[in-house]
């Protein structure tokens, strides 16, 4: 018998629904590549936490998820929604006295903003209304001042410092780094350097940070800077290692050393999470396994160190105890949405056999936004994906129930070349469980023709922050 693989097809094999045109990612950003949108831009869709930071009573953390900022109570579980908008919300910070919580907002790969919520009121505002993408907002030890990174003025990662006061800016900013050529272009990361990812020292008149200002390879060195206008000019190094956006420092409460997570210089395979002293010396590693570890924040108290693991496939929010090492996996038991929701129970239906199969998931909320299951990896279709490129999508089984806003959601179910894509919409009731089955019929049966899809080029676990495997990507 002749068997054939098939790795590439015509798109005249089948007549699908013209392709959305894909808009530029982030048009304000002269940066870019695989690396920055997977492991530096804040992400979304996502159904699990991500970017924790502790309330400074440490009784709660915040964190992005479904496109919101949430306060997760650590000792049960239970996630309350703090903001939302049209936007997708993330890298939250807590002012020191605990009133203020500032946040990223992403416009679906337009821009993005800076935002601030009150807690306790839970009405938030604006807080930059540019084309730009401003990133890693952090409020100074005092409460006084915010440090961020910003796209402007030519569309480079450059580190700011600005006054606020009741949750408003109070003064000008001033630029900590600015613009600069290494000379020639380096592989992913062009000729004009960038600084990102900056934290306060305890007496708020240093940041740690990290640039690749005379770096050859990498998102760049860890380095400190006195906060003055220019201050990259005097900025020392503490650890010179080549790094790939995950290092995301946090000083200790004492100020002198911070945790930071790091393939130690490319060596291992895996990120974990690193100690060192902020004069510098040896590491001291604090995680181990075959996954990832990344962004870790030191409680108010120095006990316990919040972070994101993807230990597992999906990453989750965890809790590393500073001197015992104990593990902790903080599972969100339930989530307490501010605005109405209902539920949407879903099957996904071979024609031909009757059972279930697995499937890509196209499903819009009646607020556009996306909202998969907690286990589904889910993604925003890239390029590649020629089909509704750009869209946000998940993979699935065959069978899933969504939690989403009421009104009309959008469903539709993609399986390769050989079904006919299916479209359903449900209206969604507060409170209540709507059913849907999407039946997907063979176009034709490339099987019976000798003809076998196969990929040879697949990255499993490379350039993402999902630990994949075998079993899951068979979906894909």
């Amino acid at each position: 018998m002749t068997f054939r693989i098939l790795t590439i097809l015509c798109a005249s094999v089948l007549i699908l629904p013209a392709a959305r045109a894909q808009k530029p990612e982030y048009p304000a950003s002269k940066h870019g590549g695989t690396y920055m949108f997977n492991y530096y831009l804040p992400q979304f869709p996502t159904a699990t936490p991500w970017a924790p930071a502790w309330s400074p009573d440490g009784k709660w953390i915040a964190v992005s998820m479904y496109g919101s900022i949430w306060r997760v109570d650590p000792r049960t579980g239970t996630a309350y929604e703090l903001t939302y908008n049209s936007k997708y919300h993330s890298s939250p910070n807590w002012s020191p006295d605990g009133k203020w919580i500032i946040y990223t907002a992403d416009d679906d790969g337009t821009s993005i903003q800076l935002e601030i919520v009150n807690v306790q009121t839970g009405e938030w505002h604006a807080l930059t209304t540019d084309k730009q993408l401003y990133a890693d907002p952090v409020f100074s030890p005092d409460g006084s001042r915010v440090a961020y990174v910003s796209s402007k003025p030519n569309g480079y990662f450059n580190i700011y410092v600005r006054p606020i006061r009741g949750g408003q800016w109070s003064g000008d900013e001033i630029a900590l780094t600015r613009d600069h050529s290494f000379g020639k272009e380096r592989n992913y990361f062009g000729s004009w350097d960038m600084a990102t990812q900056p934290v306060w020292m305890p007496g708020g008149k240093e940041l740690v940070f990290i640039s690749n200002r005379n770096v050859q390879f990498g998102s760049g060195d860890v380095l400190r800077m006195p906060i003055e206008p220019d201050g990259i000019s005097k900025a020392k190094i503490v650890l010179h290692e080549q790094t790939l956006y995950r290092t995301r420092p946090d000083v200790s409460i004492d100020g002198k050393r911070f945790i930071y997570s790091s393939s130690g210089g490319a060596a291992d395979e895996f990120n974990h999470l690193y100690v060192l002293p902020v004069a510098g010396g040896e590491a001291y590693k604090m995680t181990f396994g075959a996954f990832d570890d990344f962004h870790p924040r030191w409680s108010p108290d120095g006990e316990w160190i919040a972070y994101i693991s993807n230990e597992g496939g999906l990453p989750q929010l965890c809790l590393l105890e500073t001197y015992g090492g104990e593990r902790r996996k903080i599972a969100i038991t339930s989530r307490r949405w501010r605005r109405p929701m209902g539920q949407v129970h879903v099957r996904v239906v071979d024609e031909s056999t009757g059972r279930q199969t697995a499937a890509r998931i196209y499903a819009p909320a009646a607020d556009g936004k996306l909202y998969p299951p907690a286990n589904a990896y889910a993604r925003v279709a890239t390029t590649r994906m020629t089909y509704r490129s750009g869209d946000h999508i998940f993979h699935t089984e065959g069978e899933f129930t969504l939690e989403v806003p009421t009104g009309k959601l959008s469903l539709e179910a993609v399986k390769g070349f050989e079904y006919w894509p299916v479209r359903q919409e449900v209206e969604v009731r507060p409170g209540e469980v709507a059913d849907a089955t999407l039946t997907l019929k063979p176009s034709v049966n490339m099987r019976a023709k000798g003809w076998y899809s196969g990929s040879t080029h697949a990255h499993m676990n490379y350039g993402g922050n999902l630990r994949n495997t075998l079993e899951n990507m068979m979906m894909m």
